[in-house]
């Protein structure tokens, strides 16, 4: 994992020592819950020098929250916070390659690393999945400025400026990209407004299931005011959204995997 994660950081900097006869490198990277948290040096590194506008990294994190097939019960989301790589969790296969060109394109936008998560549940399953040109079609911010110093890779770079441009520039691209594309959605709308259900992934899934066993159908949760909120990046969470849908609630109640 950490020799991989280094060729991924490599391949960004595909033209800051010359000409090439490629634009950039799109790199993919996959690492399975210790193999995430032991290749903590590469994944930091190579998130805050960047990625290249033509490149992009998206890198997997396996995680088998039931340690089905693994030496632990593992997640990943503290140790991508912690290389402040931003991560996207997807519900469904379908979600999987969709956010997975979400990731990439996002990478090449905001100049970030992008994680994106994968639960046992998901990746070892089947479904029909619609492959169609225009679901990778994603809008650029139209308020949100870059500065002129650009937000990509390169060369030479001090260690504090990149620190400075991850945490204050970068990130807040992030979430202006999540935010413009509408990746956060309500998956239950009820006009009452008593509880408030965050979640996100297969949690999401767990909880739509069970409102439906409890018999909650639209009429039904509209009638106890009840409403689910489906977060599609986790971290770094897009306020404006939420904060949005939010207010007015009785109560928030927040789903997640394993633990917080």
């Amino acid at each position: 994992e950490d020799l991989a994660a280094t060729a991924c950081w490599g391949t960004q900097q595909l033209n800051l020592s010359g000409s090439s006869e490629y634009d950039g490198v799109c790199s993919i990277w996959y690492g399975k819950g210790p193999g995430v948290d032991r290749s903590g040096d590469p994944l930091k590194h190579g998130n805050l020098a960047g990625s290249s506008p033509s490149g992009g990294v998206l890198a997997l994190a396996g995680d088998d929250h039931g340690a089905k097939s693994s030496t632990t019960a593992h997640q990943s989301e503290q140790a991508l916070v912690a290389a402040m790589i931003p991560i996207l969790n997807p519900a469904s296969v379908q979600e999987l390659l969709d956010f997975g060109l979400f990731g990439i394109a996002l990478s090449r936008y905001a100049g970030t690393w992008v994680g994106l998560k994968c639960v046992n549940e998901i990746v070892e399953s089947s479904a029909t999945i619609l492959v169609d040109d225009e679901k990778v079609l994603f809008r650029t911010p139209k308020t949100h400025r870059i500065p002129d110093s650009g937000v990509h890779i390169r060369w030479p770079d001090s260690f504090l400026e990149q620190e400075k441009r991850l945490v204050s520039v970068k990130l807040e691209s992030v979430k202006a990209f999540v935010r413009e594309n509408n990746l956060d959605r309500v998956t239950h709308f009820s006009t009452e407004k008593r509880l408030g259900i965050v979640s996100t992934g297969k949690a999401w899934l767990d909880v739509s299931q069970a409102l439906q066993e409890l018999g909650l159908n639209d009429s039904k949760r509209n009638t106890y005011g009840i409403s689910v909120y489906k977060v599609a990046m986790p971290w770094p969470l897009e306020p404006e959204g939420i904060c949005e849908w939010a207010s007015g609630f009785e109560e928030i109640l927040v789903v997640e995997e394993k633990r917080n």
